[in-house]
C-alpha cells in the first residue's frame, strides 16, 4: 500500500481482520459466468435486476492507479484552481499528508471516488443503493425520487440521490464538510461542492465511472475525470479498521515540511527513460521518466504522468513516497522507489 508515507513514516495503518483461516476469503462467487478453466468470465454481459436495470451489486475496487488519488487536479490548466485553494494545496503537499483524513483515521469523503486502497461493496435495491467500504464507512444513494436539500447539514460522506438514464446510473451528491480533502496531496473544497457520477457497467467485470465536481469558488471550471472499477470475484469484504495511535500522531505532527531544491535541467534530463522495476516479491512494473522544463514526471505502470518534487539532486517526492536515482552497473542510472513496506528497484532500458 503506497499510502504508507515513506517520508513521515506514518504509523497509522488500515489494519485488516484477516488471518490464514479467514472465512470466505477464497470462496467462489456463485452465479457468475465462468471460463472453461473455472475462472470468472469478466467479459461476459453485465447482469440485470428483475426490473431490467443493470445490476451493480458485488465487490469492486477502483482501478485507475494513484494518479488522481494523489492529485485530482493533475489534468487541470493554470487558473483552473483558485489562488486560495492552490495555496492550501501547496502547503499540504509539502507536509506529505500529515493532516490527511487517513492519518487522522477519519472518513475520506470524496476521496473514496479515486482511492484504490479500499474495497467497495455495492448492494442494490430498487429504492436504495448502499456502498460499503472495508474501513467500516458506508454511503447511501436514495433511488426513491427524493431530491437533494438546498442547504444540508455538512457530513463526511455527503448526501446522494440517484436516477436512471437508460442503462446509466446517475448519482448527484452535496453536503460534504469542508474538513475533507479531495486527494492525498491536499486539494481543498468548500461546502458548496457538488458531485455528479455516471456509472455504466459495460460487462461483468468492469464499471466506467464519469465524475464531475462543481465548486465555483475553488475550481472555476470544475473537475472532470473517469475512474474505472474492476469486479473482485471469489473473495469477500473483510473488515479493516484504522488504528489510531496518539503517540504516532504526535510524532507525525513534528515532521517538518519538505524543502524543495533547484536541480539543474541537465541533471533532470539524465534521468529520462524507461525503467523496469522489481520488488521483493518479484512483481514487475514499468516506470517512465520524462522532463518538461524544470519539472520531472513519473508515469508509473502506464497510469499517466505525475510530478516529482526534488528534495535533492537524486531524491524526489512522489506524493510523499521517495523516488531515488542511483548509479547501477557500469554507472547507468537505476530507479529505487522507497515505500514504508519495502522498495522496488530497476535499471533504465538501454
Amino acid at each position: 500500500m503506497r499510502r504508507s508515507n515513506a517520508l513521515a513514516f506514518v504509523a497509522l495503518a488500515l489494519v485488516s481482520a484477516t488471518s490464514v483461516e479467514a472465512q470466505w476469503l477464497k470462496l467462489p462467487t456463485p452465479g457468475i459466468p465462468r471460463l472453461a478453466d473455472g475462472k470468472p468470465n469478466l467479459a461476459a454481459p453485465a447482469p440485470r435486476t428483475t426490473d431490467g436495470k443493470p445490476d451493480f451489486s458485488g465487490l469492486w475496487k477502483n482501478d485507475g492507479g494513484d494518479r488522481l488519488y494523489n492529485n485530482i487536479a493533475v489534468d487541470l490548466k493554470p487558473g483552473d484552481v483558485a489562488p486560495w485553494a492552490d495555496a492550501i494545496y501547496q502547503k499540504r503537499k509539502l507536509e506529505f499528508g500529515k493532516n490527511s483524513m487517513e492519518t487522522q483515521c477519519l472518513p475520506m469523503g470524496p476521496q473514496y471516488l479515486t482511492t484504490r486502497y479500499r474495497d467497495i461493496r455495492i448492494v442494490q435495491t430498487p429504492t436504495l443503493i448502499v456502498v460499503a467500504f472495508e474501513d467500516l464507512v458506508h454511503r447511501e444513494i436514495f433511488m426513491d425520487g427524493r431530491t437533494l436539500e438546498q442547504d444540508p447539514n455538512p457530513t463526511w460522506m455527503g448526501y446522494s440521490v440517484g436516477r436512471w438514464e437508460g442503462d446509466t446510473l446517475v448519482v448527484e451528491s452535496n453536503g460534504y464538510t469542508d474538513r475533507s480533502w479531495l486527494d492525498w496531496d491536499g486539494h481543498p473544497h468548500t461546502e458548496a461542492l457538488r458531485i455528479t457520477e455516471r456509472y455504466t457497467r459495460r460487462d461483468l467485470g468492469h464499471i466506467d465511472v464519469n465524475v464531475s465536481m462543481v465548486d465555483p469558488t475553488a475550481y472555476p471550471n470544475g473537475i472532470r475525470f473517469t475512474m474505472p472499477m474492476k469486479f473482485r470475484p471469489d473473495t469477500e469484504l473483510i473488515e479493516a479498521f484504522c488504528e489510531n495511535n496518539a503517540a504516532s500522531l504526535a510524532r507525525i505532527s513534528k515532521t517538518a515540511p519538505a524543502q524543495i531544491v533547484d536541480v539543474p535541467a541537465a541533471t533532470l534530463s539524465g534521468y529520462v527513460g524507461v525503467y523496469d522495476l522489481v520488488d521483493a516479491d518479484n512483481n514487475k512494473t514499468v516506470a517512465a521518466i520524462t522532463v518538461t522544463g524544470s519539472t520531472l514526471a513519473l508515469d508509473y505502470d502506464g497510469k499517466g504522468k505525475e510530478e516529482l518534487l526534488p528534495l535533492s539532486p537524486t531524491r524526489f517526492s512522489w506524493s510523499g513516497t521517495i523516488v531515488e536515482f542511483v548509479a547501477g552497473a557500469g554507472g547507468a542510472p537505476e530507479m529505487v522507489i522507497h515505500y514504508a513496506e519495502g522498495s522496488e528497484r530497476g535499471p533504465r532500458r538501454p
